[in-house]
């Protein structure tokens, strides 16, 4: 609305400017031409009375009565505004015969001349006729006219021609507004309501196109781009209603597929008889980044005791989930095999296997570019008869908190199943890999109170609080300090709330996995042992 209305003001103002110039060249013309015409008319006027009263003087003049001219001339002065001064003078004298009270005007030799004063001096010869057709020349006759008569009467003739002008103007500015609005700016302000129920998505708009001039050529077009857009417009949302249907179904059945993934890779984790059956306390924050975890956690009986292990393996989701079931299937086998008394010897085969599966030693030498998965792994064998707990960990370390201080075992600074990070070529075998440090065993005695807790980068790595930093090792420990005499599971409440406070909305970055426990032992074992470690062959 505003900015028809702007359109039409600019309009209107362009007329009145255009029609207002034009008007008024044509008053300052008119004036030029009125005003001369009044101004011969003045003239003609002054000649005639000029003439008439020489005429009327020759005979006061030669008989020299002065009286007889004075009061002819005062006569005619009071009858005629526009005279501002008469004198009549004699024949060869300077002195004037007779002249008005307006004062003397000075000798002229032209007949008629007109001064920058607006004065109009006009001089007439007073001849005398004699009997025998004798004309004698016995004075002159001089009359100044004021010329403000003119500019008066020239007003007074333009004024009505203004006024009329004027209601000219307004009038051919209020039709040609009307007849603007009716034929052009209203058909604009319907086209413009129309663009904007358009772009609200009501494309049903069309607009009168009855008309065949300009602004009937827009409402065709206007109409014709309308029913196009909404012929376009229908075809895509119902290719988009199909495709969403489409893709709905595909993550119906992705889902699908995922969440039965999660049943089968919760069947390879212990269960809550297996985890109690050698340990008197535990508790396993594990937390999928997605609803599939590339973390896994194992606890299982051996011969002489039950292992621990907590595992990290490449990767998040739908592949982490991939690698867990490879690796777990690994780790379990290599226990059949091996058992548990070794935990590096352990570490060691588990790292040859995952290798060997994924065939990173030959793709390795062969120089191919490829995928480079693996994971870490911390392991604890539990002897509770003889009151010992061997670690040995894969990047993974074991925490001990006793007495209200942490201990941290840490693993050795290498992962699993990766590829060589070199190789010495003989022939076409690969060597120098079992140059590389072995894994390492380290002993600890158990004792009443131990608190043991193993757990995934997950956690620490985890962003947030005010700055988008880290959760942290430091925090960590603190943590578990403080609660290292509590129950394990208000220790867990303890992490969660920690970590959710800190997390504070942000989007979990890694699967997020920390196993907790206190061993069960046997009324026999009462003493502590120190620690011992010795290399996986």
């Amino acid at each position: 609305m505003n900015r028809q209305s702007s359109l039409l003001a600019r309009v209107a103002g362009a007329i009145l400017l255009t029609t207002a110039s034009i008007g008024t060249i044509a008053m300052l013309l008119s004036e030029q031409i009125v005003e001369g015409q009044r101004h011969q008319d003045l003239l003609r006027r002054a000649e005639l009375v000029a003439a008439t009263q020489a005429d009327a003087l020759s005979g006061f003049v030669w008989e020299m009565d002065n009286r007889s001219a004075q009061r002819m001339i005062e006569a005619l002065t009071a009858r005629d505004p526009a005279i501002r001064s008469i004198a009549v003078f004699e024949t060869d004298r300077k002195q004037p015969l007779a002249r008005t009270a307006v004062g003397e005007i000075a000798g002229k030799t032209a007949e008629k001349t007109e001064d920058a004063n607006g004065i109009v001096t006009v001089e007439r010869p007073i001849l005398l006729h004699g009997r025998e057709g004798r004309v004698q020349t016995v004075g002159h006759l001089r009359i100044a006219y004021s010329t403000a008569e003119v500019r008066q009467a020239t007003l007074d003739a333009l004024i009505p021609v203004a006024g009329l002008l004027l209601l000219s103007l307004l009038g051919a500015m209020a039709a040609l507004g009307l007849t603007l609005n009716r034929m052009v700016l209203r058909p604009l302000r319907r086209l413009t309501q129309l663009a904007s129920a358009m772009a609200r998505g009501e494309y049903g708009a069309r607009m009168d196109a009855g008309r065949s001039d300009e602004i009937g050529v827009l409402a065709d077009g206007f109409n014709r781009m309308a029913a196009t857009v909404q012929d376009h417009t229908s075809t895509l949302e119902s290719r988009v209603r199909d495709r969403t249907e489409a893709l709905a179904a595909i993550n119906r059945a992705i889902m699908d597929s995922i969440n039965y993934a999660q049943l089968i890779q919760s069947a390879i984790l212990p269960s809550a008889g297996t985890l109690s059956a050698g340990l008197t306390e535990h508790f396993v924050l594990w937390r999928p980044r997605d609803v599939v975890s590339g973390d896994f956690y194992v606890c299982r009986e051996v011969e002489d005791g039950f292992v621990v292990a907590v595992a990290d393996c490449t990767g998040h989701g739908v592949p982490g989930a991939f690698m867990t079931m490879t690796a777990s299937a690994i780790l379990n086998n290599v226990l059949d095999q091996l058992g548990a008394a070794d935990p590096a010897a352990v570490l060691a085969a588990v790292d040859r296997k995952v290798r060997a599966a994924l065939h990173q030693e030959e793709e390795a030498r062969g120089g191919a570019a490829c995928f480079d998965n693996g994971l870490d792994l911390g392991l604890c064998h539990i002897r509770p008869a003889e009151g010992k707990l061997v670690f040995a960990g894969a990047r993974i370390p074991l925490l001990v908190v006793a007495d209200g201080s942490l201990t941290e075992l840490r693993g050795d600074r290498r992962s699993l199943g990766y590829r060589p990070s070199a190789f010495r070529t003989t022939g076409s075998e690969p060597v120098g890999y079992g140059a590389e440090s072995p894994f390492t065993n380290q002993s600890i005695a158990l004792r009443p109170g131990q608190t043991f807790l193993m757990g995934t980068d997950g956690l620490v790595d985890q962003n947030g609080g005010e700055r988008g930093r880290s959760f942290g090792r430091i925090r960590l420990h603190e943590l578990l300090s403080q609660g290292a005499h509590s129950p394990l599971d208000r220790l867990k409440t303890d992490v969660e709330s920690s970590l959710d406070r800190f997390q504070c909305g942000r989007e979990q970055r890694d699967d997020i996995t920390l196993f907790g426990f206190r061993v069960r032992l046997t009324d026999a074992v009462a003493i502590s042992g120190t620690g011992s470690g010795r290399r996986a062959a």
